[in-house]
């Protein structure tokens, strides 16, 4: 069973306020540097990424993943530290904060590694491999991860989040860092046999396809998964499994496909999402997730994916007496996206972030600043987002009191006039505080995920400005991302980078639901050339898997990586996209269920629903 590591919201996780709190109060160790040595400036500030340039002004001499490092590390004959993390990642952020800042251990790392640095978003495929390695070698999963290699690359130590001192009886940074050190030092040969024997333990390639599809062996599956999920429901408050509390949009779609109690237990769960902090009442997006299992604390990060996977499970849920209601919360997440998070020539950003210090009470309001900015609205206002004279949350929540005598504000799935009015009011003045940092660059793939929520949001609401929004979307997509008549793909607007599975899955699954939302034949014929270069590059007839590099990953690789990313996995998105191996995959998927213990996710079932009811 694989120990998981503290959670970071970088990695669909969350952190709790007590935790935080003590985040905040932590000081730096005071280690004594081995040695002097004038630190060069670190490589990051032009490069395009907002996590990279976060750490521009790092003393540590940070190189990105590239030729240049591997190159650097063979001349020294240095062991390279690598860090992989990315925008979102809370943990990432305070490691940069706290050990990466500090000037004594940034010099002493300086002179002992060559030290490069990884955005997980922009490199899911190095990403992807150092987190098997992580997980084989520690039995570990989560982000950031810390990763000391050889100067071949190859890995011998590794870890998740590690803090600038030690805590919860696990070494800190700076210990694991200095135990890393000296095994190079003192032994190089017993280092590189670790590598080579944590490599060989790595789950294997399988090396025949999966048996011939079994229908019924998967409907036994969807309903055992299916019952241990609703096993994991809180029946008070909605969700499914502990806190902090997921959206899971895609849990939720296929348990509302199931049997009578799970789509009893999907509804309720929607329903409480809607009138949640989670919600946000102002600009209609959803945030990444609660860390309390009343929805009443919110995480507060945005991104483009959530609010396009968050609109289609409302959207799937959207009947009967709840038909309004969801279908505003579709709408509420799908115009966040299109006015917060658009870039005019019709690209998207990726994410919005108050999560830092400085933006701690972005979203939060006294009883008093709602009086004064809505005046005689207020007393409904208040009433019906949950606002108390002395602060709506608990101080058991708040150790550190950074909401004291503050509210946050909390969705009501009944709105009116007056209350839109109110909230429209209200969001002119937040905007007041500022800007919040954000990563302006989304996926190719994040572009798809959108593409098929628009195109789904159109066509079941009736509101063709959603279909309109989608094919501008779409425009943006072939005039800044498809870089061949074949339907090859970059990562990112302006980069070389290309693009990986995700990115040609997801696309081609927006593609494809915006061909048959608007009957348009060119969205159609690109979802085929995307699903051609997604089999093409990255599927292995050998092992019927899709993987998250080609079949030749480059330097630096010790192992070809299995996807990597933000849900839905490509694995999912193939067979959503029915890509014309789907059935292999369906295959290998339904067989490594049978054969693990393991709850599938809610991507994972959804995918195998739809399949195997097509």
């Amino acid at each position: 069973m694989k120990v998981c590591a503290r959670p970071d919201p970088g990695g669909h996780g969350s952190l709790s306020p007590m935790t935080k709190s003590l985040r905040f109060l932590l000081l730096l160790p005071c280690i004594a540097a081995i040695g002097a040595e004038a630190r060069a400036t670190n490589q990051l500030g032009s490069e395009p990424s907002a996590f990279l340039k976060s750490f521009a002004s790092s003393p540590v001499n940070w190189m990105p993943w590239g030729e240049a490092a591997i190159a650097r590390a063979k001349a020294e004959q240095k062991p390279v530290f690598v860090f992989v993390g990315s925008f979102t990642s809370e943990l990432a952020g305070a490691m940069r904060r706290q050990t990466f800042a500090n000037a004594k251990s940034s010099d002493w790392l300086n002179k002992n590694f060559v030290c490069v640095i990884v955005d997980r978003d922009e490199r899911p495929d190095v990403a992807a491999q150092y987190e098997g390695f992580v997980g084989s070698l520690k039995q570990m999963t989560g982000w950031p991860l810390n990763v000391w290699l050889t100067p071949d690359f190859q890995p011998y130590e590794g870890a998740t989040y590690l803090s600038p001192s030690e805590d919860w009886g696990a070494p800190g940074f700076l210990k694991l860092a200095n135990e890393a050190l000296s095994a190079w030092k003192t032994n190089p040969a017993s280092c590189r046999k670790r590598a080579t024997d944590s490599i060989a333990q790595m789950a294997p390639i399988p090396s025949s396809p999966a048996g011939p599809w079994n229908p019924d062996k998967l409907r036994s599956r969807l309903a055992t998964d299916a019952a241990a999920w609703r096993a994991t429901f809180d029946p008070v408050q909605g969700g499914f499994g502990d806190v902090p509390r997921g959206l899971e949009p895609e849990l939720v779609r296929f348990m509302l496909l199931q049997s009578a109690d799970d789509k009893v237990a999907a509804q309720k769960t929607l329903r409480a999402i809607a009138a949640s902090a989670v919600r946000d009442p102002l600009d209609g997006g959803f945030f990444r997730h609660a860390s309390d299992g009343a929805w009443h604390i919110p995480y507060q990060q945005k991104t483009v994916t959530d609010q396009a996977r968050v609109a289609l499970a409302f959207l799937a849920g959207a009947e009967g007496p709840d038909a309004a209601s969801f279908g505003e919360c579709a709408r509420g997440a799908l115009d966040y996206a299109l006015t917060r998070l658009s870039h005019p020539d019709g690209t998207l950003a990726s994410s919005e972030d108050a999560t830092g210090d400085e933006f701690a009470r972005y979203y939060a309001w006294s009883a008093a600043e709602i009086d004064a900015a809505l005046g005689p609205d207020a007393a409904a206002f208040k009433s019906a987002h949950g606002v108390e004279a002395a602060g709506n949350v608990p101080a058991g929540d708040d150790p550190s009191s950074i909401f004291a005598q503050k509210n946050l504000l909390r969705s009501t799935a009944e709105t009116s006039p007056a209350l839109r009015a109110a909230a429209a009011r209200l969001l002119a003045v937040r905007d007041q505080r500022g800007s919040l940092p954000r990563d302006d660059r989304a996926t190719a793939g994040a572009h798809g995920l959108m593409i098929n929520a628009l195109a789904r949001a159109g066509l079941q609401l009736n509101e063709p400005r959603y279909l309109e929004a989608a094919h501008r979307i779409l425009d943006a997509v072939t005039r800044d991302f498809v870089v061949s008549p074949d339907g090859a793909l970059r990562r990112f607007k302006g980069s070389e980078t290309p693009a990986y599975a995700d990115d040609y899955a997801a696309l081609a699954l927006g593609c494809r639901g915006l061909a048959r939302a608007a009957k348009d034949d060119k969205a159609m014929e690109l979802s085929g050339k995307f699903l051609q270069q997604l089999d093409s590059r990255f599927y292995d007839a050998s092992s019927s898997s899709y993987f998250g590099a080609g079949a030749s990953p480059g330097p630096g690789f010790f192992v070809r990586p299995f996807t990597a990313g933000d849900p839905p996995s490509v694995e999912s998105l193939a067979l959503l996209a029915h890509s014309q191996n789907s059935k292999q995959v369906a295959s290998t998927l339904l067989q490594f269920l049978e054969d693990s213990s393991a709850q599938a996710p809610g991507d994972q079932l959804l995918a195998m629903q739809i399949f195997g009811t097509r």
